[in-house]
């Protein structure tokens, strides 16, 4: 398909990188499954249309942002680098059931790569293998030779770092753009960095008198994290499309594109996963114990509603919502087992459990990758004058605001001032109100209001 591609849309030197590619995944999961060729490998998620176009993507993109991608046969020298990859912990979701992370595959392709641990406390999968296999072709050139694997399957033997593997190149940085997963994660951001800038030695030439060429272009691919497939690097270039001129057109015409001017976002966007099971014959102190435990088991939420279910039988509807596990954007409109929790130790995982033992459903409705708007928020501390009680007239305030500044909401902690109303004998509502006065005085500025 890639080398009968039109070189129009697919230049040649873009289709055999991304041959390469999926010929490295395949020797991969050759030796990974005991194949003794790689026309017998089978690709199963890799082999997704998603994972072509991220594939093919990415080369695209760094082809026309004038990356030096080598020489057209795919194996000159080439300027693209990147940061040691994250190893990662627990286990993944695939076809052939629950793996290690690294997946075997993946683990083969980052066999002579740098790499490093994962974010403490973080599991699941953080390098998948079509990044792997990417980022190998990228930054590495295969050696051939006639040995026992060489000799049927012309297969690549040997592979060395084209650079100093690990390590960013000696350049001058010109544009930066980041691109993130949507995978979200609690103590680190899911991005992934690209840097294109210009060559050291390359400038020191062309300033002392040396041949006029087209200027070189390194990329240093910076991993916070390598979900989602390289986190789809072609959104992370906006902020690179006044440096070079775009030729992304039809019939190779090239015109410059202007950057687009985007107000910002005054809200935050999180993508979650709800769960939800109608139940008939369950008691409200039931419902009541399964809300509890469900939101002590890191729920965003868990709520109840009535309904009234078939043969006219009063029921309630049980819900719970976490933030989404899965790193596939159209999750919620594909088959379910292919976005499984990825580990027994993931929210989604832990909740299913809890509404399964401990309540009479027999089923439970999962939609995930569902947008939430949220503001910012934060807890400020004021002192009450009243003292009298355990918490000494001290209270917690949650502040909310958007993105730009402006707060929109202040609201005292219900349960700190019923014990401070409760023990110090004053109306549960001038507490509250008294609290909240004190966060607008002293917490709240007049440019944020």
């Amino acid at each position: 398909m890639l080398q009968s591609a039109p070189p129009q849309h697919i230049p040649p030197h873009v289709a055999i990188l991304a041959i390469d590619a999926f010929t490295a995944l395949a020797h991969a999961e050759m030796h990974t499954h005991g194949a003794e060729s790689i026309s017998q490998v089978h690709f199963h998620e890799v082999g997704a249309v998603d994972s072509i176009v991220d594939t093919v993507g990415t080369l695209l993109a760094l082809y026309y942002l004038d990356v030096d991608l080598g020489g057209e046969d795919g194996y000159g020298d080439v300027a693209v680098t990147c940061a040691p990859l994250p190893m990662g912990e627990g286990t993944v979701w695939t076809d052939h059931g629950l793996l290690p992370v690294p997946a075997p595959a993946t683990m083969r392709l980052m066999v002579g790569m740098p790499t490093c641990p994962g974010p403490k406390g973080v599991t699941g999968e953080l390098v998948t293998p079509t990044a792997a296999a990417l980022l190998r072709v990228l930054t590495g050139v295969y050696y051939f030779d006639s040995g026992e694997y060489g000799k049927n399957n012309n297969e690549p033997t040997y592979w060395q770092a084209k650079g100093v593997s690990g390590r960013p190149p000696s350049m001058i940085p010109r544009a930066v753009g980041v691109g993130a997963g949507t995978k979200d994660f609690e103590r680190h951001p899911n991005v992934l960095r690209l840097i294109l800038g210009e060559d050291l030695g390359r400038s020191a030439n062309q300033g002392s008198g040396g041949t006029a060429e087209t200027r070189n272009k390194t990329g240093d691919v910076s991993f916070g994290e390598s979900n989602n497939e390289s986190n789809k690097v072609s959104e992370s270039l906006d902020s690179a499309v006044d440096v070079k001129t775009n030729q992304i057109c039809k019939g190779g015409v090239g015109t410059k594109s202007k950057k687009t001017e985007q107000k910002p976002q005054l809200w935050d966007m999180h993508s979650l996963t709800h769960m939800q099971a109608n139940i008939d014959d369950a008691t409200p102190e039931l419902l009541a114990h399964a809300i509890d435990i469900l939101i002590k088991n890191g729920a965003i939420d868990a709520w109840v509603h009535p309904i009234v279910m078939k043969k006219g039988r009063p029921a309630h509807c049980l819900h719970c919502i976490c933030h989404s596990e899965t790193g596939n954007a159209n999750a919620a409109y594909v088959d379910a087992t292919q976005n499984a929790p990825t580990d027994d130790t993931s929210a989604e995982y832990r909740l299913l459990n809890i509404m399964f033992r401990h309540t009479t459903t027999l089923g439970i409705r999962i939609q995930r990758n569902i947008l939430r708007a949220a503001l910012k928020r934060r807890f400020v501390e004021v002192q009450l004058p009243y003292r009298d009680n355990i918490r000494e007239g001290k209270v917690d305030v949650k502040i909310s605001s958007l993105n730009n500044g402006e707060v929109v909401s202040v609201k005292a902690e219900f349960d700190q001032c019923k014990v401070v109303s409760e023990e110090s004998s004053i109306p549960l509502k001038i507490v509250s109100s008294a609290a909240e006065r004190l966060a607008w005085d002293h917490h709240v500025t007049p440019q944020t209001i």
